[in-house]
């Protein structure tokens, strides 16, 4: 029985009518009414839509799209028979042209905002449009789904037949998972009463090499049984070159896991990336978005002057730029990175691509500033979506490097840190990478060159 206040608070919302005139910082369209802005999720610039509205959010009202009475100019139709409700994507529907000059107005607009003179020139498009990541973690929902979150929602899944982020063959690698929680009477996970047996299926691609990692991640492993685990195995040969049940038994809702055991292959993957092996760990951090790491490393070496000898690499993972660079300039790289795995991935990847005698890598937190008196001529940053810490901005600005390349994936970060930089640093060059399709997202590499 529904509840009588359930049901008049879902139909007694306001519906609105309007026209969508812009986009906020979040790539929702807007409209205007009664004087008050209206945000809808899933819109484009010229849509005349009919909403529901739905909460108010910082003095903007947040309404859900109902129907669109008249496309806009922009919309397309999308591909995946999901979009509209998936947080996966925000902008199938917006023709791929409109979705970069978006990107770098929003760019733009927080240069201006921040008061820097400087602007991004062009932002460089995606090789691939869809099937370009070489990660996703597919959430598993209280009711069995298997999938996304809603957009906007950390309550409700989206249960997925089909993704078009990822190669061919996901959509059937996460029905063949519900068929075996099913015959096995596992439990999907209850994020809200922390209760069930299964949480993630992670999904992990070698777009270069043809590696296919899977992982389950489960609270407990040991109530996986080997009779399920041989059944597991069954059903996902020859859909996975390495297939790893992962314990997470933590109640906080990530997909990394505490430890893992081996069905299928190894328990890592391999990718290669502008002739750099990279051998990837389950919980390790790698580019997403294979095609467009080529473009990234290739932006960075072309930042670096050919005086460059010396290269620290702060928060360098598993060695992404900095082996590349040693590889192909003859850099002397020290890295620093707080994942005590990411560094021993580093120095193995350093060794097998033939370059260990030049590499050196640190296991520590960057704001110890263990690196402080290293000698270099580069720095190359690519923090994580808070960006800098204080102490490593500041410590930064006072060592002065010749160089600093900044790889900024929240350009609203890199903008208020380069207030700082530019009493010292001129910004040299700002290119920006669409690593992201189909989201807000964009990667901005600041070139800044001692004064």
């Amino acid at each position: 029985m529904i509840h009588v206040g359930y049901w008049l608070s879902m139909h007694l919302r306001p519906r609105l009518n309007g026209i969508i005139s812009r986009y906020d910082e979040k790539g929702r369209g807007v409209f205007e009414s009664d004087g008050k802005s209206v945000a809808v999720p899933f819109t484009a610039v010229g849509d005349e839509v009919d909403t529901t509205m739905v909460r108010r959010e910082h003095g903007m009202t947040i309404a859900k799209l109902d129907r669109v009475v008249t496309p806009g100019p922009d919309r397309v139709v999308a591909p995946c028979p999901h979009a509209g409700i998936c947080g996966g994507c925000l902008w199938q529907h917006l023709a791929y042209d409109a979705q970069l000059k978006l990107k770098l107005e929003m760019v733009n607009v927080a240069f201006e905002q921040a008061e820097h003179l400087e602007r991004v020139a062009t932002i460089v498009p995606a090789i691939e449009q869809f099937h370009h990541r070489n990660r996703m973690d597919y959430v598993v929902g209280w009711k069995g789904e298997i999938g996304l979150k809603e957009y906007g929602s950390w309550s409700r899944y989206v249960d997925l037949k089909t993704c078009l982020l990822l190669n061919d063959g996901a959509g059937e690698i996460l029905q063949r998972v519900r068929d075996w929680m099913r015959a096995c009477d596992l439990k999907p996970w209850d994020a809200k009463f922390y209760r069930g047996d299964v949480r993630y299926v992670v999904i992990r691609e070698g777009k270069n090499t043809g590696q296919r990692l899977i992982v389950i991640v489960v609270k407990d492993a040991s109530r996986v049984t080997e009779e399920m685990q041989r059944a597991l195995s069954s059903t996902l040969t020859g859909l996975s070159s390495s297939l790893l049940i992962g314990e997470q038994s933590r109640i906080t809702d990530i997909s990394l896991a505490q430890k893992f055991e081996t069905l299928i292959g190894n328990p890592w993957l391999e990718e290669m990336v502008n002739g750099v092996t990279y051998r990837i760990h389950p919980n390790s951090f790698f580019q997403t978005n294979t095609k467009m790491a080529e473009k990234l490393q290739e932006t960075v070496r072309y930042c670096l002057p050919p005086t460059a000898y010396r290269l620290l690499d702060l928060y360098c993972g598993l060695g992404f730029f900095g082996i590349y660079l040693a590889k192909n300039d003859a850099l002397h790289v020290h890295g620093v990175e707080i994942d005590a795995e990411a560094i021993a991935l580093a120095r193995h990847n350093a060794e097998i691509n033939g370059v260990a005698d030049q590499c050196e890598f640190t296991t520590a937190k960057s704001e110890d500033l263990s690196w402080r008196d290293i000698p270099c001529d580069a720095v190359i940053l690519d923090p994580p979506r808070a960006g800098l810490h204080p102490r490593v901005l500041q410590t930064l600005i006072e060592k002065r490097p010749e160089t600093i390349v900044y790889v900024s994936c929240n350009y609203k970060r890199l903008v208020e840190e380069l207030k700082q930089f530019k009493a010292h640093y001129t910004i040299e060059h700002l290119t920006a990478l669409d690593m992201f399709p189909h989201t807000p997202h964009v990667e901005v590499i600041a070139h800044l060159v001692k004064k």
